[in-house]
């Protein structure tokens, strides 16, 4: 079974449109958005185990000038059979770390849109579980579970929590402004909220896509700051949407877990001001600031890290 994803074409799309990478890990049905993807490793080499760390950490191996984490996905879920072999790493980045994820197979490349996706927590209703967020349905007979990756990052790295918790350096007043933010985590858009009202700041908030739209739609308002992967219209949807409204100038901060350059440049491409990486905070209030008074980002560019940040560019399924 081969399939190639036209990174390009998907890279320039406002189609509010998901793509989901189906694999297998202990026998199930897994997927993840392939714009979460930095690449697939078919043969993992270089691998070293690490000691004393977390149980489903099992080593790392490098990649070109990087040296990546690899996690065992099933045993981080409590699901290990131990008739399957992990034969694929799916490489993935968020907050700037790089991390593979050792899975069974690839099945394959589903499209969908984001009203498609059934939301875990509707369907669990107060059921204690932590890591499912959606569910899609390829076929009327088949369910593939979405994974919150940047939170199973965060647990396994619990260090990377306190960054959003550390004082804001930046010195940024919004007194007399109007803010619209669209993020469906409640924890992030919170913190948001409170960083903001704290400096005068009036906020609207919206839990998705849709309902940030609408919102937009009644009032005019200074800034959008939006999440990309939210149910029902993406973030990027949203920006699209804005640049044909009768307010097409509004400034717009995409603040995403997403990080890679392809994700910058498809909200270059959808003329989004700035985009931003979660866990910069004083970044993201600099960025909402300058762009509040007028001044323009003259490039959306990754933040300096001491690596290379991948590219998602055409990915093979072999």
């Amino acid at each position: 079974m081969s399939e190639k994803l036209d990174a390009e074409s998907y890279l320039k799309s406002g189609s509010n449109e998901l793509r989901v990478l189906e694999y297998q890990a202990a026998g199930m049905a897994f997927g993840i958005n392939i714009l979460k993807v930095s690449k697939i490793i078919n043969n993992l080499v270089d691998f070293t185990e690490v000691p004393e760390t977390h149980s489903a950490v099992k080593g790392m191996f490098k990649d070109m000038d990087r040296l990546v984490p690899v996690v065992d996905l099933a045993e981080f879920l409590g699901v290990v059979d131990e008739n399957t072999k992990r034969e694929k790493v799916i490489v993935t980045e968020f907050f700037g770390v790089l991390t593979g994820f050792w899975v069974e197979k690839l099945d394959w490349i589903h499209h969908f849109k984001w009203e498609d996706i059934i939301d875990a927590e509707r369907v669990f209703s107060g059921i204690d579980q932590r890591y499912v967020i959606g569910i899609v349905k390829p076929t009327e007979d088949r369910m593939v579970l979405l994974l919150d990756y940047e939170t199973i990052l965060l647990d396994i790295c619990p260090h990377l929590r306190t960054i959003d918790q550390q004082a804001v350096t930046i010195d940024a007043d919004f007194t007399g402004k109007k803010v619209l933010i669209a993020e469906d985590s409640a924890a992030v858009r919170a913190m948001m909220v409170n960083e903001i009202t704290e400096r005068g700041g009036e906020m609207l908030e919206a839990s998705d896509g849709a309902e940030a739209w609408r919102m937009y739609q009644k009032q005019a308002v200074d800034l959008v700051i939006c999440d990309v992967e939210m149910p029902q219209m993406d973030g990027l949807a949203v920006t699209l949407q804005i640049r044909g409204s009768e307010r097409p100038n509004t400034p717009v901060i995409v603040y995403s877990s997403i990080g890679d350059v392809g994700m910058k440049e498809r909200a270059r491409f959808l003329k989004a001001d700035a985009h931003i990486t979660k866990l910069n905070l004083n970044k993201l209030l600099e960025t909402a600031v300058k762009l509040m008074r007028g001044e323009k980002i003259t490039e959306i560019a990754p933040e300096p890290s001491g690596a290379e940040q991948p590219v998602c560019e055409t990915i093979p399924l072999d």
